[in-house]
């Protein structure tokens, strides 16, 4: 396993940063997103979404617990992202009876997983876990174990 980060004091250049990594952070199909509320974690996944040409804008799936953002063409063999935030969940079998576990399995998709401590039991090896730390001044340090 390989543990790699980056730093981004301003998230309005995320984007850049994130195209830098993209190799590394589309290796796996899943991708466990860990974070306090607030650091950055949708905005992650948006930045991500329109690297690979997403053809719909990201938005927090709190409420809908997840969405789904096809691609314009296929990005490393992916065809869309799925987004999913499981903060609401209050165990795993609440989120078996979602049926959300269904997109881990299929390979098309690269899930990106907000929130991801009830169901990382579950999620099939390999995948990348990311971890993104708040610093002083608003900075932003992004670490993903791959």
């Amino acid at each position: 396993m390989e543990n790699k980060s980056f730093i981004v004091s301003d998230v309005n250049k995320l984007g850049s940063t994130i195209a830098e990594h993209l190799t590394g952070l589309l290796k796996n199909h899943v991708i466990l997103i860990d974070a306090p509320m607030g650091a950055g974690k949708t905005t992650f996944v948006s930045s991500l979404a329109a690297l690979m040409g997403s053809m719909l804008t990201p938005s927090s799936p709190t409420f809908s617990i997840s969405n789904e953002y096809p691609l314009a063409s296929p990005v490393n063999g992916y065809h869309q992202i799925v987004h999913m935030d499981l903060y609401r969940f209050g165990s795993i079998d609440e989120i078996l009876q979602s049926g959300i576990e269904d997109y881990l399995y299929d390979v098309k998709n690269l899930v990106l997983i907000e929130w991801p401590g009830l169901i990382e039991p579950i999620v099939v090896e390999p995948f990348t876990r990311m971890t993104i730390e708040v610093k002083e001044n608003h900075w932003r340090k992004f670490v993903y174990l791959n």
